[in-house]
């Protein structure tokens, strides 16, 4: 199921830079034919008839896009990922100039006028045309590595919604929210210090991030030692991403264990409650716009997290939720019974999540 997962990951990043590379060459191609008079590469190299001038650009399009797509997977590792943002836009922009390059030679290889001895490949090349492709190429392969690290940094769909301003004005959505804490994060502060438990901090929110990209959630905050995990219903529910997610990470940092206990002495435990309900949505401020959600939601689920210490539970959820789940072959809920929660007038139904 993973593997397939990321197989699935892997043809859709590669479907859209093939996408993006082949519409960018037909751009490159129409302003550089009809942009200006006189085009000494692409009159000698590639006739200006359109069927073949749009077969050339395509495979322009497609010989950058697909080694562009293949890169941008390989790139996409956990080492790198952790990586200064300018230190992966240069890399990944240096790596594009040489794409660039080889795209154009696809290009030579394929224009049977070139074997016929019209012109070299070195003319080529260095000519105005190919040296400008070098050039706008790379201006693109940069334009698209800052969007994936702005991306990043706040998420796809906050970036797109923002983009389009779907939450100018408050709406409403029924999502799913999980709150993630470290236990015990209070005396790990006091045993390690400051900086040692910022490390920490950090070290763990990096190891969410392939369970984060794996169960398709959206952070809404990271606040502490604690994240905000959200997902649509449909996301939520899909493969069980909201639950999970959580077993993913706990696995993540068991498989680094040796690491942890050399760094810190203990592999740090997290537990989680997750609740579920319709909240207000909107865009909030001006110089640093984000979406935030308003709701009781919010509080009941960070206050069943709160309780998973006190019933000695890992993963918590609202009855909301595990009705909405249903019954589930692999995942057993246990009721703890009805709690009164701080703020909350009447009594919340909670069950402990356990693994079959």
């Amino acid at each position: 199921m993973k593997s397939r997962r990321k197989f699935h990951g892997f043809l859709r990043k590669l479907g859209w830079s093939v996408v993006i590379w082949v519409l960018a060459a037909f751009i490159f191609g129409f302003i550089r034919v009809w942009g200006v008079e006189t085009l000494p590469a692409f009159e000698r190299v590639i006739p200006l008839d359109i069927p073949f001038l749009l077969l050339q650009l395509s495979l322009l399009g497609l010989s950058i896009g697909v080694p562009f797509g293949i890169l941008d997977s390989l790139l996409d590792s956990e080492t790198i990922r952790h990586w200064s943002y300018w230190k992966i836009i240069v890399i990944k922009s240096l790596a594009q100039v040489l794409l660039a390059v080889f795209s154009l030679w696809m290009l030579v290889l394929s224009n049977n006028r070139i074997d016929e001895g019209d012109i070299s490949l070195i003319n080529f090349i260095f000519s105005e045309t190919s040296l400008l492709w070098i050039l706008y190429s790379t201006i693109v392969s940069f334009f698209i590595y800052f969007l994936q690290v702005v991306k990043s940094k706040i998420g796809n769909r906050v970036l797109i919604n923002l983009m389009l301003g779907k939450y100018h004005s408050p709406r409403m959505e029924t999502r799913i929210f999980m709150f993630l804490d470290m236990k015990d994060s209070t005396t790990h502060a006091e045993n390690l210090g400051h900086v040692q438990f910022s490390s920490l901090i950090q070290d763990g929110m990096k190891d969410l991030t392939r369970a984060i990209i794996e169960h398709k959630v959206e952070i809404y905050q990271y606040v502490g030692d604690e994240a905000v995990l959200t997902w649509g219903l449909r996301q939520g529910f899909e493969n069980l991403n909201c639950l999970q997610v959580y077993y993913t990470f706990l696995r993540t940092l068991e498989s680094k264990k040796e690491y942890y206990e050399n760094k810190y002495g203990f592999v740090p435990f997290f537990k989680a409650g997750v609740h579920l309900g319709d909240v207000t949505v909107s865009e909030v401020g001006v110089i640093k716009r984000e979406i935030a959600y308003h709701s009781d939601v919010l509080n009941t689920a960070a206050r069943i997290q709160g309780k998973c210490n006190e019933f000695e539970a890992g993963l918590l959820v609202s009855e909301e939720l595990k009705d909405n789940l249903g019954n589930q072959k692999f995942i057993e809920f246990e009721h703890i019974g009805g709690i009164s929660l701080k703020g909350k007038q009447q009594l919340v139904n909670i069950y402990k999540v356990n693994l079959i």
